[in-house]
């Protein structure tokens, strides 16, 4: 099975890094590992520093069968609301954490990435970065999908953990190499693979790789994540369509959601 890793490489060798700002931080434990709750519909009134909480898949750039309640998060910053438990990778060493999160800031971002740490008994047992998220742009109020990849889990245990995030985004605009959320048009799990496709609806040329990003789902509740990329990798113009097929592995899928991102040419 080619690992998440691998699969990230291969993408940062095709895109630009960009210089990106604007931290926040958030935690959470994993006593409630995997928990996405929204205490019934309510949400704080939008204010200087609050915004309304949208729906799941508000932007609409996302498919599939996943229709999860997200939990609201902190007031006026982009934090973490829920993990899935920690997945360790049998004979590397590694590890991903999935979690979801939402951003609760008055303006729309982009190239969202976090960092992360996982502690116990008082000290950093692991530390990582994000893989990509999805949806690539991220309304105010709106939630959003994601992967911590641990390079070396050996000393996380098995419970007593405290995860921090740091959180690193761009404005969602058009420029260059910031990140391009495509329109999964369609998204379907034959029993063996996820099969699909996305259309470019920015009104811009973009450019590849195009990252898909599948978050697999217990009803509300995160269970894993995996990243493969699209068929097509070059240019792509405003309303031209690529797609997907990955392989699940035999790993359970049933309930999921689909994101498929590029970069502005």
């Amino acid at each position: 099975m080619i690992s998440k890793q691998m699969l990230t490489a291969a993408a940062l060798g095709g895109a630009a890094l960009l210089l990106l700002t604007g931290c926040s931080t958030a935690s959470t434990s994993n006593v409630a590992a995997g928990t996405v709750d929204e205490s019934s519909s309510t949400s704080p009134t939008p204010t200087s520093s609050t915004v309304a909480a949208l729906p799941f898949n508000a932007g609409g750039y996302l498919a599939g069968n996943a229709t999860p309640k997200v939990a609201v998060g902190g007031a006026g910053k982009v934090s973490v609301v829920a993990t899935a438990p920690l997945e360790k990778t049998d004979g590397m060493g590694s590890g991903t954490l999935t979690f979801a999160f939402r951003n609760n800031t008055a303006a729309p971002i982009s190239h969202v990435d976090f960092t992360g740490t996982a502690s116990a008994g008082g000290k950093v047992v692991a530390s990582g970065s994000s893989q990509g998220t999805v949806p690539a742009q991220v309304k105010p109020g709106e939630a959003g999908f994601g992967y911590l990849y641990f390079e070396d889990v050996s000393s996380v245990p098995e419970s007593g953990v405290q995860y921090e995030f740091k959180a690193s985004t761009s404005p969602a605009d058009t420029s260059s190499y910031n990140s391009a959320p495509l329109n999964v048009t369609q998204a379907d799990n034959n029993g063996t693979s996820i099969i699909g496709t996305a259309v470019n609806k920015t009104g811009k040329p973009l450019t590849g790789p195009y990252s898909v990003g599948i978050y697999c789902f217990s009803g509300d509740t995160l269970t894993s994540s995996t990243l493969d990329y699209a068929t097509e990798s070059g240019d792509i113009e405003a309303d031209a369509t690529v797609s997907f097929s990955h392989d699940l592995y035999d790993a359970p899928c049933d309930t999921f959601t689909v994101g498929v991102s590029g970069w502005f040419k």
